[in-house]
């Protein structure tokens, strides 16, 4: 929108003004619902609230929120259409989707990720009130918090959070990285593995977009998302990528020149099939507040491929990730993490920089490069 002011900073620390908070719902009981709740919880605030995407937009510059809370199925504009006009004018502002819960609705939040939603919660159903205050306590708010860059709060006495919604994102100042030893150069990767959560779709297909069609060695990838969207996801990223994507079936054979991709509600893994690699589906527990995760993935794939594991970890709230990024790095593998930066929340990626455990901490614009770069697809950049 023409004179769109930019997003504000997110603001650093504990204390200073609450964060701003816009809702845009065509509900008047959710939008009642939310903004009382959002009111009743510290350090938050409602800035507006509007009817439909239309009116949403005026109120982002009206307003200026830190972020918004955004229903899909709206009249005049709908949610869709609403973040395909406000990323022209706001890239950084965070969305947090609060959608339905299944059918259409799963395919609707996934495009809404595609077009620049950060996250998304799903709208509790036959809750009472006091359940849904605890289940927006639970879910939304960690969530709002973590990408405005606001610390977590701490839980209420027996609504603990979840660790999956414990963002780490803003613990401090990064210190220098100290690598695991490794002897000689850098290995040629047998498999490329990758883990993405919160902004992970649009930054998998940024990344894997990259690779050519010749790419050389199985690419894998663990997305955290419900079993219900794992075929729309696929499908989305399949229109981005020139390499053909593929759901991972159990006791499947990996093979080169393929992105594999996690079905959710399953750990995926990965073991020794002869010479060869095949996939394994997980029922077990959840790792992380996940399933599947990106611990027991990278894990797996180091004690298969040893130091021919690259493990690429993306965008995502909590610190999924750092004991399978230990263990490839134990076994000589190597780590690539997307930079703060480019980060929709640098959690996940933060807390392996932070561990000393990434080989190299790369913006999302060159991580494509950089994968290629170390497959032996094109020469290396020079270092800035």
């Amino acid at each position: 929108m023409p004179g769109a002011s930019p997003d504000p900073p997110p603001l650093a620390g504990g204390g200073g003004p609450d964060l701003r908070v816009l809702v845009v719902d065509d509900s008047v009981a959710v939008r009642r619902a939310l903004s009382d709740a959002i009111e009743r919880e510290p350090g938050l605030t409602v800035c507006g609230a509007a009817p439909n995407g239309l009116l949403g937009l005026e109120l982002v510059v009206r307003t200026r929120p830190q972020a918004v809370v955004l229903d899909l199925e709206m009249p005049v504009m709908d949610g869709l259409e609403f973040l395909t006009r406000l990323r022209a004018t706001h890239p950084r502002l965070p969305v947090v989707v609060f959608s339905g819960l299944v059918g259409h609705a799963n395919e609707a939040t996934l495009e809404a990720l595609w077009r620049g939603a950060s996250d998304y919660v799903l709208k509790p159903q036959g809750l009472s009130a006091p359940e849904t205050v605890a289940y927006l306590g639970r879910e939304l708010f960690p969530r709002l918090r973590a990408l405005a860059g606001r610390p977590p709060r701490e839980p209420r006495p027996r609504t603990p959070l979840a660790p999956s919604v414990l963002p780490t994102e803003r613990a401090g100042p990064m210190p220098p990285a100290v690598p695991l030893p490794a002897t000689g150069p850098d290995p040629v990767p047998s498999v490329v593995v990758v883990g993405a959560s919160t902004g992970g779709p649009r930054a998998l297909a940024a990344v894997l977009g990259a690779l050519p069609a010749d790419f050389p060695v199985p690419v894998a990838v663990v997305q955290h998302l419900p079993a219900e969207m794992s075929e729309f996801f696929a499908t989305g990223l399949a229109h981005a990528c020139e390499l053909p994507v593929r759901l991972a079936a159990d006791l499947e054979r990996m093979t080169p020149g393929v992105v594999w991709v996690a079905p959710g509600g399953a750990h995926l893994v990965l073991e020794h099939d002869g010479e060869r690699a095949r996939f394994r589906l997980d029922q077990g527990p959840e790792v992380n507040g996940c399933r599947p995760a990106v611990d027991p993935f990278f894990r797996s794939a180091a004690r298969v491929f040893g130091s021919g594991v690259l493990a690429v970890v993306l965008t995502g709230m909590g610190q999924d990730g750092l004991a399978g990024a230990r263990a490839v790095r134990e076994a000589q593998g190597r780590v690539l993490v997307q930079d703060e930066a480019s980060s929709v929340v640098w959690g996940m990626p933060g807390v392996i920089a932070r561990a000393g455990l990434a080989s190299a901490v790369v913006p999302l614009e060159a991580l494509g490069d950089e994968i290629r770069a170390r497959a032996g697809r094109m020469p290396r950049r020079k270092a800035a």
